[in-house]
């Protein structure tokens, strides 16, 4: 099985593959310091693990602008992949500007990862 890991001073981040898709796990601060970093990880995961990702920010301490548009990057290269793009977050606390900007109108945004599993489409 393949997995990838990155640990800086700001966040950790975590990638695997779960029941066909690309799960990236982020927990701590994902801002304008680590934002490069951040987008190479989750180019990495595309690469490894298909355009079908899931990336769980319900452990996130911080996320600033510059990182909700790394999400919505993110999220236009699997549907140009032809592939599904899903979020793991609540609307408190540091996810809470995905619903303050409109971005969980566009994006799916499930509360737990089980729930984005199963709501991923089908692949034949």
């Amino acid at each position: 099985m393949s997995e990838l890991h990155l640990k800086t001073t700001a966040a950790e981040f975590w990638a695997t593959a779960t029941e066909g898709a690309g799960v990236v796990v982020i927990r701590g601060s994902l801002d304008f310091s680590i934002h490069d970093l951040a987008g190479d990880f989750i180019d990495e995961a595309f690469a490894l693990f298909g355009s079908d990702l899931i990336v769980d920010l319900s452990g996130l301490d911080l996320l600033d602008s510059r990182a909700t548009g790394l999400i919505v990057t993110s999220w236009k290269q699997a549907l140009g992949q032809d592939g599904w793009f899903a979020l793991v977050a609540t609307e408190r606390g540091a996810t809470r500007i995905l619903w303050i900007t409109g971005l969980t109108m566009r994006i799916p945004v499930f509360p737990t990862l089980r729930d984005a599993l199963d709501a991923r489409p089908a692949r034949s």
